[in-house]
């Protein structure tokens, strides 16, 4: 579980935007917000007030729940409940009431508006989100346990991998292994119909066909109804393989991505993976508490242009290019700050960024970098994955 100053400290800071929005309270249900205030992942309704300790109100299952969260816990028997649980237990009702409006279902919405027919309701998305986006000491710890993770599992993949052994197959036989090492299967986004796996374990052509996936790399998927990911296309020689997987324990996430190859790569696989990881290095020195995020994004987008023969290649291909570089990570792989286009987040110590410069070159492949790193002082963010970024050579 969470330790407990960790659960008080996060909701000090989240009433002190309340007071600061001028918002009395807010009801959140969205799992990942419930489980990064309480500890647990049970079934919950959260109630923040904004002086007092919190009121967690569970459907099921109420002995978990009190097992696992720092606050005391009580049943919730009804939607329709929630304002006599929240007077009962000593909170006034509140005349403006934040909720999760990125992610809660109009209906659900409906149902709060009626019960609550008194209360103002408004967005308190976004604050929550900036709020969760630095995190402390002992979250950066159980990211940088998922970096030690990955590299033992770039070191299992040279072991296993041979020639005619499709992308599902190798990715499977990963997973597994991963499992072994403590890796939980669960994985969670934020954005509506963000649907995600282990990882896009992809090799040669199937690393450049573009889908709906809002990332550099797509892959083929295994089918039409998933396609995304590795496909059930056997790896041949030659074929540059990336391996780029996302680790979690604790529910907290970390992103990484190597690369390697049956055989040698390409003289221009080769420099396109040294630039990648140089991008990754000015990106890295450029990520200084106090800058906007998307003027990090347009200095490095500015160096690529004009320093590099791919910048064609960049992120995607033609139309199917992104206009980011870097996301948050943390309980959800796609958190606060992005490092993207006129991003809009000043940047601040403990954020968790995953940073990805990438090529994708159609009929070839795609190759680059990823490690999730933290944003600490002057001299720029740390590094949370040390796995070596040498081609591993099959």
């Amino acid at each position: 579980m969470f330790p407990k100053s960790e659960c008080e400290r996060r909701v000090k800071g989240f009433q002190d935007i309340l007071v600061q929005q001028g918002v009395d309270g807010a009801l959140l249900v969205q799992r990942a917000d419930t489980l990064y205030f309480t500890g647990t992942a049970q079934n919950v309704h959260l109630y923040i007030p904004q002086k007092g300790n919190p009121l967690v109100l569970v459907y099921r299952n109420i002995e978990r729940a009190r097992a696992e969260s720092s606050w005391e816990v009580f049943p919730l028997t009804g939607i329709s409940k929630l304002p006599e649980s929240i007077s009962e237990h000593g909170h006034p009702l509140p005349k403006v009431m934040g909720l999760e409006y990125d992610v809660l279902p109009v209906a659900n919405y409906l149902r709060y508006k009626k019960v609550f027919d008194k209360t103002d309701l408004v967005d308190i998305s976004y604050p929550l989100r900036l709020l969760r986006a630095a995190k402390s000491e002992w979250e950066i710890a159980q990211i940088e346990k998922n970096g030690r993770i990955y590299t033992q599992l770039l070191e299992y993949a040279s072991t296993v991998l041979r020639p005619g052994m499709s992308e599902i197959e190798f990715e499977g036989l990963l997973e597994a292994k991963a499992r072994t090492l403590g890796h939980e299967t669960m994985l969670r986004t934020r954005a509506f119909g963000f649907e995600f796996h282990f990882g896009g374990v992809v090799a040669g052509p199937q690393g450049a066909i573009p889908g709906y996936f809002d990332g550099p790399v797509v892959g083929l998927g295994a089918s039409f109804a998933h396609p995304l990911g590795p496909s059930h296309t056997p790896i041949q020689a030659g074929d540059m393989i990336m391996m780029d997987l996302v680790i979690a324990q604790k529910g907290y996430q970390m992103d990484a991505t190597r690369m390697l190859v049956m055989g040698e790569p390409s003289k221009e696989m080769e420099e396109a993976y040294r630039i990648s990881c140089e991008i990754q290095e000015r990106t890295r020195l450029a990520l200084i508490p106090g800058r906007k995020a998307g003027d990090v994004y347009a200095e490095i987008l500015n160096w690529v242009e004009k320093e590099t023969p791919y910048a064609d290649h960049f992120m995607g291909f033609q139309n199917n290019r992104v206009r980011f570089i870097g996301h948050g990570v943390g309980l959800e792989l796609d958190e606060l700050p992005t490092i993207s286009k006129g991003a809009q987040e000043i940047l601040a110590p403990g954020m968790t960024i995953a940073v990805e410069p990438k090529f994708i070159f159609p009929g070839e492949g795609a190759i680059g970098v990823e490690d999730t790193l933290v944003i600490e002082g002057e001299k720029g963010a740390r590094l949370l994955t040390n796995a070596p970024k040498t081609i591993i050579k099959i």
